[in-house]
This record gives C-alpha cells, structure tokens and sequence, in this order.
C-alpha cells in the first residue's frame, strides 16, 4: 500500500527532533528500554492514521492524544507536536507523497499531492491500523480466549462486520424470545383465568362445550357443537329483551375474581415464597456490603447499556468526541472484567423474576377486583388500590434491581399483608353473597357473557403467541443461517491462514518442529487455537510451549492474517519489540522468513537485544544503512541516536575535519560491534569472558582464525569432489582474507602491547586512512559481495553440531563442507 521513505518527528512523545531516513527499505531501531524506540512506532502509527492505539483502551483512563502526545515542555502546544512522513505509493507507480499531521488538528493533515487517489489511499490506512504490532497486540492473538480472538483475527481480517451482523442478529433473536416469553404468560394467565370462569378445572375443548351448553339448554338455546375459532359462547342471548334488566354486577364473575384474589394472597404468605426471598434477603445483602463488588454491579449495567449507542464519533454519555474503534475496545475491556459479576446478578434476577410475577399477577386481580368493589363497597376501593400501587413499587423496585438497599427493602415485605386487608376482603365477600342469587336463566346468561369475554381475551393472548412465536422462531432461523454460512465463510478463510501460519511457524522451527501443525478452530462467534506439541497431540499454546515459541507463534499467526488481509497491498509494517523471548537459536529463521517470504513488505522493526539487530544485518533482512541504535534519553533531548547506516563515510567525514580521535572512536566501535556477530556467526573460538566484555583484540584474529579454518575445510572438501572451479573461487577468498589482515597490522598490534587500538587516535590523518581502508577490506571479506545482498557469511547445520556448509542470506556464497566419502 505505501513505503516509508523518510519520518521527521518534532515534539512529539519523547522526542524533540528526529529525522531517520528508512529509504523505502526495512529498518531497525535498538536501543535499550526506555531509550526512546516506541516513541517512533507512535509517531509512525499517528502520521499514518492520526491516532496513537497505545493511549486508548483498558487502563488508559485519563489519557488524551491531545494532553499526552505532545513531548512534555510542549504539552500546551499541541501544534508543535507534529510527524512529517515521506511516502510512495506502488500501486500509483511509486508517486511521492508528503504528509504532514500535527496534534493539534489530526483529522486534517496536510498532503501533497491532494489528490483523489493519494487520499483514497491514505484512507484506507487510517482505517487499517492493524500495520502496527505490538508484543501486546501479538501475544493477544496466541493467549487470547476463544470469544476474544475471534474478534481481534475478525478485526483484523477487516471481518468484524460479519461479527457484529452476528451479534445483531442474535439481539433481536433474544428480543423476539422474550416477547413470546411474555405473550406465553400473559396466554397462561388467559387460560387460567377462562378455565375458573367456566367452573372447569382443565381448559379442553370438550369440557368447555359441556360446560358452556348446559347453559344454553337452560336458555332453550342450541348447544355448540363445535368450538372453532369465531365460535360465540353467547349467541341468541337476548341481553337487551324487555323487562330482563341487566344486572349492575355479575355475581359469578365477581366471585371468581375475589377466589383469584385470595389464592394470590395465600401464595404471598406461602412458605416457600417467604423462604426464597429470605435467602436471596441474605445474598443481597452480602452483595451490598462489598463497595467494589456493588460498583462492579453497577458499572457493568450501565456499560452493556452504552455499548450500543456508541455508533457516532462522541461519547454517548458525554459527547465528548472520540475515536469510535478505541472508545468500544475501552468499553469491552472493563465489560470483560465485569463478566463474572454480570453473571452473578443474571442468576439472582433469574430467582427474583417468579416473585416479581407473582406481583404482577396479583396487581390484575386486584384491578379486577376493583372494579366490582366500586359498585357493591365504594368505600373499600382505596384500600385495594393502595395495596396495588404498594405491590406495583415493590415490583419496580425488585426489577430495577439497583440500588439493591431498595431491592432490600422490597423484598422483606414481600410476606407483610396491611392489617386491614383481609378485613377488606371479608366485606367484600359478604355484600357479594348478599346480592340475591340470580334465577336459572339469569345465572346461564351471565356465565355466557363473562366466559365469552374472557375466551376473547384468551384468544387474543393466543394470537399475540403465535405471532410472537412465528417472529421468535424467524429470527432464531435467521440467525442459525447466518450464523451456520459466517462459519463456512471463516472456515475457509481461516484453513488458509491455518496453512500459511503452520509453514511460517515449521520454517523458523525446521531444526526441531520440522513436523508441527495448528488448527484454528471457528465455532459459534469463537475461535479456537490448538497447535501441535512434538507429535503429542493439539493443545493451546500456552499448555507446553515456551514464551519464546508463543511469540514466534504470535508473529507467524500476524502474518499470516495480514498476507490474507492485504495480499500484494501488505507493503509495510511495525513490529514493535515482538519477539523479546524467542530464543537464540531461532532469531536468524525468524529474520531469514521476513526477508525471503515478504520480500515486498517494508518492515520496521523495534528491539532492545543487539544479538537480534545483527541478526538482522547477516540475513541481510536490513541493509547498511538500515538501521539506528539508540543509546540514551534525556527529557530534553529525546534520544541519543547511533547509527551504523554510514560508518564509513562518517570515519572519512571526521578524517576530512582532521578529527582522528573521532574516527578512531568509531571505527573501533563498530569493529567491536560487527566482529562480536562475525565471531558469533562463525563459531570462533573466543577465550572466555564471564562479563561478556569482549574488546576487538578479543574478537578480532580469531574470527579471521575461524574464516580460514573454515575455508581450508571447503577447499578440501571441493578437491575431493574433484569441483576445480570451487577450489579456485575458495582459495582467492583465502588470499583476501589473508591480505586484509595483513593490510591492518593487527596480528602485530596484539603481539606488542605498548602499541594498541587505543593508540590510534594519536595516528596523523594520513597514517590512519590506511588503516581505515584495510578494516573496509577486511570487514568485506566477510561478507557476500552481491549488491543485493553484502551479508555476513555464516555456518548452516544439518543438526545442531554437525557442520553444512558456509553461506550468506542470498545464496550465492555456499561452501560444502562435506568432504566426497572414501569409495571401498
């Protein structure tokens, strides 16, 4: 997608003032922790997208791009705080482009050429921030639970939208169920309350025809003798004929309802009800004595509510604007701590929702009863209707479930009925039973007309089931569909990067999982990851790998994501400190798989272990100039930058200026620098040290020692497979290395002590050049001489100790050093 040719960074984060020119190529920056190195990622990362991921998400509150990217003594100037990158563009021919962002206004950077195509490039990286990878981020992808990395690889597979489809999907499917959860009670209650008007103790059709055309006979009306859906109880009942004047009451209804009535009470004071919500009494207030489990409660309510709304680029709460990416990972993140105090308050609602039924069904009947009070004992109105509105407050109380001293509160007096009301109910019942009985006819009338409007009601709460249940069984179909084809989709997206990441994994790791497999494993939202442990079977990677194979196994799975992301766009990307574990003997296979399977992707990469730098020069992952070395950092001046990039024209630089003591300094630092990684690559053998501290003359003769060891073994080795050109290539490499050692005097200097390097600087100019020159050689001969490559030689294993051949990264040196067996 694009190349990094040049990053100028100007108070921003730790830095004051930083140009470092990457050319479009891979880089390194090293240095010790806390020297500076991540302040570059993130200017990186805020050049490209105008955000810093590192100052959003859990544990970052309080922290503001605007407030903290700024360099400390300009914090109050946030238009200082700029990044300036440098960029080309493949995909448009390599056109250059110019881009500058401050932090004072980052969603509108100047670029140049401000064109369509540039700006719908640079567009896409701002929406693709995933370039930037951090051990964090990588470790994530390996550690991570299942649910999590399916949404970390979804995301970064820019799949995200098929997750939140899913989660969508699943949302009205839960609607839909609980809207039929409530028609099913409200159709029970219809039921319940059909059945005990028609005197019946099971609501069948056959006993309700029985029932009902007992009636009518007594009306001399026609029995029903079948009960369909437009079936009248009633028809032919003349409720208006001359002289039969309705009644202001019906008794048998009213009755009904004052039976309802009291069987809800006697359920309120029942046992097992008070027993429950003593217990629950006791767990709640357990829960309430905690302040940080009780904020937890809380909290995690108010996040699964807000989640939702967080759609514009504002906070919903606040309207403060925010980056919509990193205000939802923030709020996920503490929802992921909550989880199991949500699950917690799920459960005790769950044991509360019966009571609160409870409620709810007594509050009908005590509505219901209300209205024949009204008629037959106005003045006991006001004592049910305040126990109703007493009930509905405990009910709402209960439901809302916070604050839980009001919850408390309600649910000791779930057992605690007004003194007065079972008085109420007896006067109610004794000026119902004194309402003269009704005739036979009368009686048949009235049971008509109160079980035909309570089957209405019962058929209305039917339908509203149906439907309900129609619309709840769609959207469990809909979401089964979806939910079965994503996982096909993924299955197939996810064999792939299963493939990809499993050859990335065996090629760093041929000497001793040379046979390793992985299985990522899709399933309902979720992903497992299990990867093989030396043909013992599938486990998660942390059950026996080590740390270091778990961060090869990070950047391999990262890879492998981004090659099936961006496929030819994968152009760049920051590996910010990603493989602090990996052990030694991997770190070369680690540089050699970024270096020969992304051979167009333009890596920077952050360490602060120089073994993993020079690594990095050998393969040749980075060239000479490829790299920086930080060395300290200063709150006033940012990083001390050394680099090796051009060491050789710095010497002459400092030569020309008559300053040998400088050259001297340098070209002995980097000798000491680049010997130590040719003694390491070449076996030397190095008198021991238990500090570590090797000096040139340490290092110096015997990595030439080993060189020509190593050469003598190939040129035997080429004569007895009879190969003439080998041994004439060998055997000029032999005169060089010899020449150059003997061009820098060396072998004298470490035999007389009085004269040493340290004597250099004492040197006049034109003295010193020539030894200058002959380290140019003699660091030369060590290394491949093609353009594309100049890597240090190195010795390759057919098995830990058994020798190969000597070679470089690309190839083109590859000594056999493998002598023709003798034939009998």
């Amino acid at each position: 997608m694009i190349l990094v040719d040049k990053i100028t960074i100007e108070e921003f984060r730790g830095i004051r003032n930083l140009p470092l020119n990457f050319k479009g190529e891979n880089f390194a920056i090293s240095g010790p922790n806390g020297t500076g190195k991540s302040g570059v990622v993130d200017a990186l990362e805020f050049g490209l997208t105008g955000n810093i991921s590192r100052l959003g998400g859990e544990g970052t509150g309080g922290i503001s791009l605007r407030k903290h990217a700024p360099h400390v003594d300009s914090r109050d100037y946030p238009e200082k705080a700029k990044v300036i990158l440098e960029l080309r563009i493949p995909s448009l021919g390599n056109k250059r482009v110019r881009l500058e962002r401050s932090v004072a206004n980052p969603n509108n950077p100047l670029v140049t050429p401000n064109t369509p195509d540039v700006l719908g490039v640079l567009d896409l990286l701002e929406d693709r921030p995933e370039f930037v990878l951090s051990r964090r981020e990588l470790i994530a992808y390996v550690l991570a639970q299942p649910g999590k990395r399916s949404e970390e690889i979804q995301a970064l597979l820019r799949l995200d939208q098929l997750g939140d489809l899913r989660s969508t999907l699943k949302t009205i499917s839960n609607t839909c169920n609980k809207e039929k959860i409530g028609a099913k009670k409200a159709a029970d209650e219809a039921r319940e309350s059909l059945a005990k008007g028609l005197e019946i103790p099971e609501l069948k059709p056959e006993k309700l025809l029985e029932a009902v055309n007992i009636r009518r006979v007594i009306l001399g009306l026609a029995p029903i003798d079948t009960l369909t859906n437009t079936t009248i109880l009633h028809d032919g009942v003349k409720t208006g004929a001359k002289g039969a004047a309705i009644p202001k009451i019906n008794k048998v209804e009213a009755l009904a309802d004052l039976k309802t009535t009291k069987d809800l009470l006697g359920r309120l004071i029942d046992p097992g009800i008070t027993g429950e919500c003593a217990d629950l009494h006791v767990q709640l207030t357990a829960l309430n004595a905690d302040p940080a489990l009780l904020d937890s409660v809380s909290r995690e309510k108010f996040l699964r509510a807000t989640l939702p709304l967080i759609v514009e680029p504002l906070c919903p709460v606040c309207d403060t604007p925010w980056d919509i990416p990193t205000l939802r990972a923030n709020v996920e993140g503490k929802l992921k701590v909550f989880e199991e105090t949500g699950k917690l308050r799920s459960a005790l609602e769950r044991r509360l929702e019966p009571i609160t039924d409870l409620f709810d069904r007594m509050r009908t009947a005590l509505f219901a009863l209300e209205k024949h009070a009204k008629i037959i004992t106005p003045e006991q109105v006001v004592h049910l209707s305040t126990y109703r509105a007493a009930l509905d407050l405990k009910a709402r109380k209960i439901k809302a479930f916070l604050p839980l001293s009001e919850t408390l509160l309600a649910l000791g007096e779930v057992g605690k009925i007004p003194g007065d009301f079972n008085e109420v109910l007896r006067l109610i019942d004794a000026a119902l039973v004194a309402i003269p009985e009704p005739s036979q006819q009368e009686a048949a009338r009235d049971y008509l007309i109160l079980c035909h409007d309570r089957l209405e009601t019962y058929r209305e709460a039917m339908r509203r089931l149906k439907k309900s249940g129609e619309h709840a069984d769609l959207a469990q179909s809909v979401y089964d569909i979806y939910a079965e084809e994503a996982d096909k989709v993924l299955s197939g997206v996810y064999k792939q990067v299963e493939k990809e990441f499993s050859e990335f994994y065996r090629s760093i790791n041929s000497d001793d999982e040379s046979e390793f497999s992985a299985k990522l494993i899709p399933s309902t939202g979720k992903v497992g990851f299990d990867v093989d442990f030396y043909g013992r079977g599938h486990f998660p990677p942390g059950a026996y790998h080590s740390e270091g194979h778990q961060d090869g196994m990070g950047l391999c799975l990262y890879l492998a994501l981004m090659q099936r992301l961006q496929g030819e766009n994968f152009t760049f990307a920051v590996l910010d400190d990603v493989l602090m574990s990996v052990d030694a003997g991997h770190r070369r296979e680690v540089c050699k798989l970024l270096k020969e399977r992304f051979p167009d992707t333009q890596f920077v990469l952050t360490t602060h272990d120089e073994v993993w730098l020079k690594h990095m020069g050998s393969v040749g992952l980075i060239g000479d100039t490829g790299s920086t070395r930080f060395s300290n950092w200063t709150p006033d001046h940012g990083p001390t930058e050394w680099s090796n990039r051009a060491v050789w024209t710095e010497i002459a630089s400092a030569l020309e200026k008559d300053d040998v003591r400088s050259a001297a300094g340098i070209l002995r630092y980097y000798s000491e620098y680049l010997f130590k990684d040719i003694a390491h690559h070449l076996r030397a053998r190095v008198e021991f040290r238990g500090d570590g501290r090797y000096e040139l003359g340490d290092i110096l003769s015997p990595s030439v020692a080993s060189l020509r060891k190593i050469l003598a073994d190939g040129k035997k080795a080429a004569e007895s497979w009879g190969h003439a050109e080998d041994v004439k290539k060998i055997e000029e490499k032999e005169k060089a290395i010899t020449e150059a050692f003997s061009a820098t005097n060396a072998d004298q200097w470490l035999i007389n002590p009085a004269i040493h390097y340290n004597e250099w600087a004492n040197f006049h100019v034109a003295d010193f050049t020539h030894v200058v020159e002959a380290f140019h050689v003699l660091v030369q001969s060590f290394c491949c001489d093609q353009e594309g490559c100049k890597g240090l030689y190195y010795l390759a294993f057919t098995a830990p100790k058994t020798l190969d051949s000597l070679r470089c990264a690309c190839g083109s040196v590859n000594i056999n050093l493998k002598k023709k067996p003798a034939s009998n």
